[in-house]
């Protein structure tokens, strides 16, 4: 009886390995697949990627040539432009293409629907990018801005306020992300900011926050 017992235990274990190895073996089987796939995908169509990178290479050079022509060689049309709306509106305009597209460009990485959200994060992009150049905008833009638009560089000002808020906004955002995940314990409730609904609430609570502090802290 004794010997019949420990066959059947050692028959179990035996059946547990071979339906470990045939995990295993599937799951890698799966993996070469998606791989194969992949990269069978790539040489049928390689004009795609071709053709992505090219369009985020004009969406970051062309929209902001454009704009910076028209403030330097069109200054005048180019004020009168900036002063149909009031410094706070550019800065709210500006804000949201930034939001947007960072926003959009998540969404579209996580649930992998960029025919929807990447085209929305491309032309939010190119918004973003085209004011830019209308505005002058760089680091120090306050001076550059004065020498273009002289007394009406409040409305160009404007415009950078809202994407250098946004911009500073991004950056407190990844460093409140990058420590949460790394010293705050997954069972803590503060780890709640590295889920994806919590993690979009906190960005866009930042980002707004920057944004009052620009309207009101004397920024624009």
């Amino acid at each position: 009886m004794v010997e019949a017992k420990e066959a059947k235990k050692e028959a179990k274990k035996e059946a547990k390995k071979e339906i470990a190895v045939d995990a295993i073996v599937a799951t890698t089987t799966t993996e070469q697949i998606s791989i194969a796939d992949a990269q069978r995908q790539y040489r049928r169509s390689p004009w795609k990627y071709v053709l992505v990178t090219l369009l985020v290479l004009l969406s970051v050079t062309v929209p902001y040539g454009v704009g910076r022509d028209f403030a330097v060689h069109r200054t005048a049309q180019t004020i009168w432009v900036l002063s149909q709306v009031q410094p706070i509106g550019w800065a709210l305009l500006s804000w949201a293409s930034m939001v947007v597209t960072m926003m959009a460009l998540a969404v579209a990485t996580i649930e992998s629907a960029w025919r929807t959200w990447g085209v929305l994060a491309y032309v939010s992009f190119v918004v973003e990018q085209f004011l830019s150049g209308f505005a002058l905008f760089s680091p120090s833009y306050w001076w550059g801005t004065k020498v273009i638009f002289g007394s009406s560089n409040v409305y160009a000002n404007g415009v950078n306020a809202g994407i250098m808020c946004s911009a500073w906004a991004l950056g407190v955002f990844v460093v409140v992300y990058t420590v949460t995940l790394l010293f705050v314990p997954k069972g803590s409730r503060l780890n709640v900011v590295t889920r994806s609904w919590a993690a979009f609430l906190t960005f866009f609570g930042i980002q707004f926050f920057a944004l009052i502090v620009a309207m009101f802290g004397g920024l624009i």
